[in-house]
Parts: structure tokens; sequence; C-alpha cells
């Protein structure tokens, strides 16, 4: 997920939970007693919560497969041992469908260094999709202050042969802070999700900032800039991850890199004395030629409506510095274990209850926006998508994404809920993950509001590795993905849309 500050912190919010339960406790007697689904939603809840597999396999995805870059072979080994676990599972038609993209890239080796005023190595990784540097090549650090391609133009004739940063150090917040609530926090979409921010910054990207970006990549190639260096804007030495392709997958016009937040901090400490120099090595390797890449399909047949679909995701492909355990490792084998306890438990779904595992999530939603358009002519009979992609942090709400037609419905739904601590519908408004596909399409797409647990502070990097899994956590995430997939399946009627006005201006 790509992945967003901030008014209640987690404590507020565990002890809202802990009121909620109460007072959920008391009222429990009577909604069960006048809900149809309760024993089936019984069953899943024990189902998942004493057999679930979602440990072994999140092991598997992570130290066996590891980084699923979109467009890797490693990408493609996770869809087809993922493919083969929902057939183990008994799920019907398990199956690959693909899409292509332009270039497939590798990543390399990165080595940097300050070279004066003092020697002092930088910790660094290439962004994605950038090309190599050719060699070592050396420059002088040029802060570059620009907001608009006007702004760019007191630089011109001034960039030849530089190395340019182009922010102030991020701000991190000082170790022990509360998280932020999750459900206040603003996640935005993939390129404000791994910008560092600073207190007061404004979080989501201003009225053409992408064109913006563009432009200035363009510019500093003409003026012969070398490279551009980016803040990861994470503590602990922690390097971000994000790419430069775009979602047509282009290849940058200039190397760029990544440093750690150390490193950067110490380039803008010393560029406020004086000169400042740095040494920059990075190898990756382009694909010449398109590259098909694949999503996961499996379902569940639906007993009375199977041409009715409720839909549950996540996204497989990841960054690649860690082993995308928690972005979105985690997702993906809930959705598996929402799949395996539906299949085990033996309950018929009077719909259809579909299982995808999305890949080009971390590039612009490209997977779910291939499957989009390729299943266009079913997404009128699509009653729901629901998406996790928030890491390992247990679910405590569902976004309604707007979805204002649905609230006294999906109230229903999530009741049984409540007993794991599931608090209140989210009227949030979220993008940045695969949920957006389906909205922009019209159908109902809903998302996973869950505590940030340490995912802001490891997404993306070298640190998203299996030791961050939290296995109740991950547990409870399973049992609401799947209770709310059968009982979106069992209802009378697809959920309404939003009307077609609101839906054509993203729900506003």
């Amino acid at each position: 997920m790509r992945v967003r500050c901030v008014s209640i912190v987690v404590l507020v919010v565990i002890a809202a939970m802990a009121s909620g339960r109460a007072a959920i406790r008391a009222q429990q007697p009577a909604t069960a007693a006048k809900d149809p689904n309760t024993e089936a939603d019984d069953k899943i809840l024990a189902e998942v919560r004493d057999h679930n597999e979602i440990m072994s396999n999140l092991e598997y995805l992570s130290d066996m497969i590891g980084a699923r870059l979109t467009g890797s072979e490693n990408l493609k080994k996770a869809n087809d041992w993922t493919r083969q676990k929902f057939a183990d599972y008994g799920v019907a038609n398990p199956h690959l469908e693909s899409w292509t993209i332009a270039h497939a890239w590798g990543r390399g080796a990165a080595n940097g260094s300050i070279i004066s005023p003092a020697l002092h190595p930088l910790a660094i990784a290439s962004y994605a999709w950038a090309p190599s540097t050719n060699g070592p090549v050396r420059g002088p650090v040029v802060y570059v202050k620009a907001q608009s391609v006007d702004d760019l133009a007191q630089y011109k004739g001034k960039l030849k042969g530089a190395i340019v940063i182009s922010a102030e150090p991020a701000l991190l917040p000082p170790a022990g802070q509360p998280a932020p609530s999750p459900v206040t926090i603003p996640y935005g979409d993939s390129i404000v999700l791994v910008a560092p921010h600073r207190p007061g910054a404004q979080i989501t990207p201003p009225p053409g900032y992408r064109e913006f970006v563009r432009a200035r990549a363009e510019f500093f190639k003409n003026e012969g800039v070398l490279a551009t260096l980016t803040d990861s804007g994470k503590p602990d030495g922690l390097l971000n991850m994000t790419g430069l392709g775009g979602r047509n997958y282009d290849i940058a016009p200039i190397p760029a890199a990544f440093v750690s937040s150390e490193s950067y901090g110490l380039i803008w400490r010393l560029l406020q004395r004086g000169p400042v120099e740095v040494e920059l090595n990075l190898t990756n390797s382009i694909g010449d030629k398109p590259v098909e890449v694949y999503n996961t399909v499996a379902e569940i047949r639906g007993s009375e409506k199977p041409d009715e679909v409720v839909l549950l995701g996540a996204h497989l492909d990841s960054w690649d510095l860690g082993t995308g355990s928690t972005d979105n490792g985690t997702g993906s084998t809930i959705v598996m274990e929402a799949a395996r306890a539906l299949q085990k438990s033996g309950l018929r779904p009077k719909r259809t209850i579909r299982f995808v595992l999305f890949s080009g999530e971390e590039q612009g939603l490209n997977g779910s926006r291939a499957y989009v358009a390729a299943h266009r002519d079913e997404l009128p009979k699509f009653s729901a998508a629901l998406i996790h992609d928030v890491g390992t942090g247990r679910v405590i709400s569902i976004s309604l994404m707007r979805n204002y037609q649905d609230r006294e419905v999906m109230d229903k739904v999530v009741a049984p809920l409540h007993s794991l601590g599931l608090l209140e519908l989210s009227e949030r408004w979220m993008t940045g993950s695969d949920h957006a596909s389906f909205e922009e399409a019209g159908v109902p797409g809903f998302f996973c509001v869950q505590d940030p647990a340490q995912y802001f502070e490891t997404h993306h990097s070298q640190a998203d590795t299996f030791d961050q899994a939290h296995e109740p956590d991950l547990v409870e995430g399973a049992q609401v993905m799947t209770v709310w997939a059968y009982n979106v399946a069992q209802l009378p009627d697809l959920l309404p849309r939003k009307p077609a006005a609101q839906a054509a201006t993203g729900g506003n």
C-alpha cells in the first residue's frame, strides 16, 4: 500500500474500543437472536481462530519467495505459489490473469559517499525504475528550492554536473511518541504515503504536483544534473522506496536515490557550512521489452446467484528492500485464509466470493485497474470489494468510502464483528489502494482501517520482514474479512451504488 496527521492517539482509540466492546456485549443477545447468519459467522470465527494458516503462509511468502517487485521473477513465483495454495484449499477456478508492463526493472548495487569537506559513507538505495549512473559520478550538492516550473528558471545554467536535493530534512517524531490514530490518519495515495511529513505540512499533493515533478526531472536532465537524492523520512537508518516510472513503467530521466534520514541530515548540515561534494555509483538493470505480469484469482461459487460477486482483495507485489511482509504479504495471506476458512467450513454462500491478489499496486493500482478493465461487463453484478492493505495491525473499522447509501446494511453486516473489538464503521475517505479502482468503476469499494502498529516506520524499507507480523492481529483481520464477505454474499440484494453524479466526482 502504498501508502498518510492526526488528532487522536492510539491510546484513545484503544480506550474507545474497550468501552465500545462493553456496550456491545450488553446488546449482543438480542442482536444474535435475530441474525440469520449467526451460526455461520460463529463457525467462520472459530475456523479462523483455531485452524488458520496465516503465519505459515506469510513466513513462506516472506522468507522462501521474498520481495515481489512488479515484473520480477519473484512476483511470478508468488503468483504460481498462491494459485497452487488456492487449489490445495479446494477453492474453485484458481488461475492467473495477465496484463503487461512496458519495462521490468532490477536493483543492482548502490554506493554513495560524501567526499568533502570530510569523508562519510551514505546509506543509499536507488529509486525503482531509475537509470544507473553508468559508473561512479562525482559532483557538488545543490539545493533546488522550487514549487513550480517558474521557480526552476532561476537555476537555468547552474546545475550541470550537480547532485541535487530539493527538500529540507524531514522532522521525524520523537522516539516513543504515540502513533497517530488509524481512524483519523489521512492515508492519501502512494506518493503521499512515502513522503516524509513535517509537522503542519500539507499531506496531500497540491493540484498539478505530479506534472511538476515530471517537468522538474526533465529540467534536471536538460541542465545536466548527475542525480537527485531524497530523504527517506524514516527512523533508525531505514531506507524508503518507491518508483519513478509512474503507472506506465517508464524509465526516469536521470539517476535518483533515497538516502537515510541520518545521511540526508548530514548532507544538509554540511551544506549550511559550505560546499559539499558527493560521489555516487548506482547500478540497475532495465528490460528492453514489455513483460507480462499477473493477478492471482480464485473463487467460491455462489449457490443461488453465482453470477453476482463479492470480492476480497490485497496486493501481492511489494517493493524490494525488504521481503514485503507487511506491505502486503499480510493482506495477501489474510485473503488466502478467508478462502481456506470458507471452503473448510463447508458454507455455501448465495453469491460468488472471489479472492484476488493484485500485482502492480505499488506503481499506481495497476493490477486492480487491469482487473476492473478486464471484467467491465461483470461489474454491474459485483456487490462490493473489501481490501486489506495497512500491514499487521488489527482491523478496527471499515471505511465506507462515502458509500453512505450502504451504511444501514453494512452496520448489520459487521454487527457480529463487534465482539472482536471492531468499532463502528468509518466515514473516512482514503485513496491509495486497490479499493479505489472499484470505487472509480462504480462498485462499492471498502477499505480495512487498521491500527498502524509500526507500519509507517517500516513499510517500503529493509525492515519490512516477517519479524514485524503480529499473529493475533492478523487472525482478527482474517476473521473480519471472512465474515464480512460471507454476510455480504447472503444479503437479499446487491449493495446499492452511489448516485451516478456522486460517483463521477469521487464520492464528494
